[in-house]
């Protein structure tokens, strides 16, 4: 982070109810109490902020960029189109506040905590929030392509029409989440928890959902291509119109407790004929020898 100034912490703290737009950077802050303070737009890039506490202030359009937030508190901050590009968030308590349009674009949010919070239009490419926990948090029309969240805490989170490109899941939980119209090209959601999780005209193309637990989950109209199936567990998995065409290691027999209407395109080494049960029984081809 390089030297940095020794500003006091104390007179800063005394004017914090009026640090708006106020010259920060660069400065060794740790511990600092910023909590109730008004900043808007305030410059605290390349910053040691490690544990300081920002607890209900006003920071909208604040600029961290490259600084250490490590443990820092930003309970029931307003954050919107704050940039936190590179900067260490690690454990960080994000919970209630606002975020949106906020920027994190190759951040390390190590198990940070967002429960509570609006991440509507934010962008997290590159980011990595490996462990974190955004349960139930709205993230719709965000960008979260190339993102790292193993074992991320996502159950119930929404992120409609998001760009989720290339991003890691595996592990994570995103039981419930609603990730309709998302486009998820080449995600990793191995050994992933996604019961009753939405992927309604997605794009999943090249996907993997190895080892994966989709009990539940909506696939209508969306796009397969590609995805690897490997030891899924797809009871009353609906591929309702969904195209699964070149989809490999997808076993007949977890198929056959799916749901398939006539618009599902299958892979060409699976059938599926209509049963007297309502469902489907599907059946393995005979393979072609070259």
């Amino acid at each position: 982070m390089g030297e940095q100034r020794q500003l006091d912490k104390a007179k800063i703290e005394a004017s914090k109810k009026n640090l708006e737009r106020a010259k920060l950077n660069r400065s060794d802050l740790e511990g600092i109490d910023l909590s109730e303070g008004y900043l808007k737009e305030v410059d605290l890039e390349r910053c040691n902020l490690k544990r300081a506490s920002f607890k209900n202030a006003v920071v909208n359009g604040g600029y961290f960029k490259g600084s250490n937030l490590f443990g820092a508190n930003f309970f029931g901050a307003s954050l919107i189109r704050a940039d936190f590009a590179r900067a260490n968030l690690s454990g960080v308590n994000f919970r209630n506040t606002d975020l949106s349009g906020a920027k994190f674009q190759q951040a390390l949010i190590k198990k940070a905590q967002f429960q509570g919070a609006n991440l509507v239009r934010t962008e997290f490419f590159e980011a990595q929030l490996v462990e974190a926990n955004l349960e139930g948090v709205s993230l719709n029309k965000s960008d979260l392509r190339r993102v790292i969240m193993i074992g991320a805490n996502l159950a119930g989170a929404k992120i409609p029409q998001s760009h989720l490109s290339k991003a890691n899941f595996s592990k994570a939980d995103m039981t419930g989440t609603d990730l309709h119209g998302c486009n998820m090209t080449g995600c990793d959601l191995r050994e992933a928890t996604l019961k009753g999780t939405d992927f309604r005209s997605c794009v999943l193309d090249r996907t993997f959902f190895k080892g994966s637990d989709l009990t539940g989950a909506n696939f209508t109209d969306a796009s397969l291509r590609g995805a690897d199936f490997g030891e899924t567990v797809l009871d009353d998995t609906n591929f309702s119109g969904a195209d699964l065409t070149l989809v490999t290691n997808l076993a007949a027999d977890s198929l056959s407790r799916a749901i398939l209407d006539d618009r599902t395109k299958l892979p060409e080494y699976l059938n599926a004929t209509a049963n007297e049960a309502g469902g489907h029984t599907v059946t393995e081809l005979p393979r072609q020898e070259d």
